[in-house]
């Protein structure tokens, strides 16, 4: 594995039916809606295309397009993304765990922004830290929006 490709397994529990999470990850023009702090743009260009701008801890933003490559809902989303970073298929996988939803994000990015390629060799570790925070906000956030959604209906 080159230096600047990383490769990340990030486990959700969302307590919450796999149909209504299944809803909010297919929608990534929504992102920025519920994944506050961390999706700063998502917007459509095209059918099954977005193109984003994110952040996590440190002081950088990403810019990239993600394309949605399949869909079977309500158990797997595949996409592509371009820009600061490349994958070639990465993947949102849902399973019912109990009354909730256990979300697995298979994310195998090369970062070719840069600054992060730059320092990968030397900071790869602080690059991780930064991809595990943004995560951590989005498990919390999407309950919390999930749920806010159900209050009103």
């Amino acid at each position: 594995m080159s230096l600047n490709q990383y490769h990340f397994e990030d486990h959700w529990h969302v307590p919450c039916p796999i149909e209504q999470v299944w809803d909010v990850l297919a929608d990534s023009e929504n992102f920025p809606v519920w994944w506050q702090g961390v999706y700063l743009s998502a917007t459509n260009a095209g059918e099954d295309r977005i193109v984003a701008v994110a952040r996590g801890w440190l002081p950088y933003k990403l810019h990239f397009v993600i394309d949605t490559i399949r869909r079977e809902k309500p158990t797997l989303i595949e996409f592509k993304a371009r820009g600061d970073f490349r994958t070639d298929s990465s993947k949102w996988i849902l399973r019912p765990e109990g009354s909730g939803t256990h979300v697995v994000l298979d994310w195998n990015p090369i970062v070719d922004k840069p600054v992060v390629r730059f320092f990968s060799p030397v900071l790869k570790p602080l690059f991780e830290w930064n991809h595990h925070w943004t995560m951590r906000r989005g498990e919390v956030q999407i309950v919390e929006y999930i749920n806010s959604r159900s209050k009103k209906l």
